[in-house]
């Protein structure tokens, strides 16, 4: 059973259309031939294969999962790449490679970069990069706005993180304020993990404040961008992948807030 469940969310990143194509267009746009290339995290081995398809010599492909490593070693070799992608076992935060590398690939990252290690894996593998590194998800931009949303589901209330979805329009929450940009990171340097920051955000419409929406937009090496928001047209851009980028509602605790238009200070920390 063990095995199934982590399995899922490998698969639903696999069969994510516009993450897949998004990431593959990327490298396609960073390998030169002859690269060395990690990929983080590799999970189906996707982005791997790219990578050795697009002309890297070497593709370094970390991954942690037991289970996993048996079925990637298969499909590497039923695609004939075998030669060229390398598995290493192991933590992306922690792992040893065994050689610099031209190319980071990696896609360890959830909105707000909360749930996932991208962060800290980055931190790690740019101690084996070259010092004229690409690195192909180049940097990502978190956003906060407030919101209202029904957080009431078959006659009972969860007071619970909430995510939405592009293909499920009741899950849409009702902006109150503006949009306003919690950080900027560069995955090409070390960063800090931590956050530790007060907005003041400006309230755009009277209602009733029960929730704070996270958004995230990020940046490819060859300057594509990818990102899940909710645009004046009332559509949604972005992906539906378990581990994709798609925006999250907090609550901080029961408390129920009426706007009327002002400003709201909210403390980031963590």
């Amino acid at each position: 059973m063990e095995y199934w469940s982590i399995t899922e969310g490998v698969f639903n990143c696999l069969i994510d259309k516009k993450r897949t194509d998004a990431f593959s267009n990327a490298i396609k746009n960073t390998i030169k031939p002859g690269d060395v290339v990690v990929d983080m995290g590799t999970g189906s081995g996707i982005l791997a294969m790219v990578a050795a398809s697009a002309g890297a010599s070497k593709v370094y492909a970390v991954e942690i999962d037991k289970n996993n490593i048996v079925n990637l070693n298969k499909v590497f070799e039923k695609n004939n790449l075998s030669n060229i992608v390398k598995v290493i076992e192991g933590d992306a935060t922690k792992i040893s490679l065994p050689e610099k590398v031209d190319v980071i690939i990696g896609e360890m990252i959830a909105t707000g970069l909360i749930e996932e290690l991208h962060l800290p894996a980055m931190n790690n593998i740019l101690k084996y990069a070259k010092k004229d590194v690409r690195v192909v998800l180049n940097k990502i931009e978190n956003y906060i706005d407030l919101v209202n949303n029904n957080n009431k589901y078959y006659g009972y209330t969860f007071n619970v993180p909430r995510y939405e979805y592009a293909d499920d329009k009741s899950l849409v929450s009702v902006s109150l304020s503006e949009k306003s940009i919690v950080n900027a990171v560069d995955f090409s340097v070390v960063n800090d993990n931590k956050v530790d920051q007060l907005l003041k955000i400006k309230c755009t419409r009277d209602g009733v404040l029960n929730g704070i929406r996270l958004s995230s937009k990020t940046t490819f090496y060859d300057k594509s961008v990818f990102s899940y928001y909710y645009n004046p047209r009332n559509q949604y851009i972005g992906t539906n992948c378990a581990n994709g980028i798609k925006p999250q509602m907090f609550l901080a605790d029961d408390t129920i807030i009426t706007v009327n238009c002002r400003m709201i200070s909210v403390k980031l920390s963590g």
